[in-house]
């Protein structure tokens, strides 16, 4: 079963301060709730980066909740009015590819996000996750904002 999930903001702020922000992984646990960020790899940026989400807690090494582990595949930051980041989900729970894409105009930028992802289970899980759609096109939604909220907020 593939999922396609979009949400969109505009934050009141330019484009390289909104990218300096998505791209810092540690800190994106400020704007995406109850998930704990983290560098798996040795690269810190850039192509080929390899990121861990836990949306949940760690009982010592093992997680509880939702793993998702991916790897930066697309990496344009702004030169100009545009920036992309490309993320591949490599599992465990669910496999797919994720976009953000940042446009910049009168010192504001429209943050664009777009998961397409896969979920195990087939029909089993198909039912339960249509439902719950909305809840996660508004968590996707509120997470942006608070993004944006975190890069216009006086430094």
């Amino acid at each position: 079963m593939t999922i396609r999930l979009e949400a969109s903001a505009e934050i009141d702020a330019p484009i390289a301060a909104v990218w300096d922000v998505l791209i810092d992984w540690t800190g994106q646990s400020r704007w995406i709730p109850m998930t704990t960020v983290r560098v798996t790899g040795d690269r810190k940026a850039g192509l080929g980066t390899r990121v861990e989400a836990l949306s949940g807690v760690r009982l010592g090494r093992i997680p509880l909740g939702l793993l998702d582990r991916f790897i930066v595949t697309g990496w344009s930051p702004p030169v100009t009015d545009t920036a992309v980041l490309e993320v591949l989900h490599l599992g465990p729970y669910f496999t797919g590819e994720g976009a953000f894409r940042l446009t910049g105009h009168d010192e504001k930028t429209t943050v664009s996000c777009i998961e397409a992802f896969a979920l195990p289970g087939g029909r089993l899980v198909e039912w339960p996750v249509r439902l719950a759609l909305p809840a996660l096109r508004g968590g996707l939604t509120s997470s942006l904002r608070a993004l944006g909220e975190i890069v216009a907020a006086p430094r």
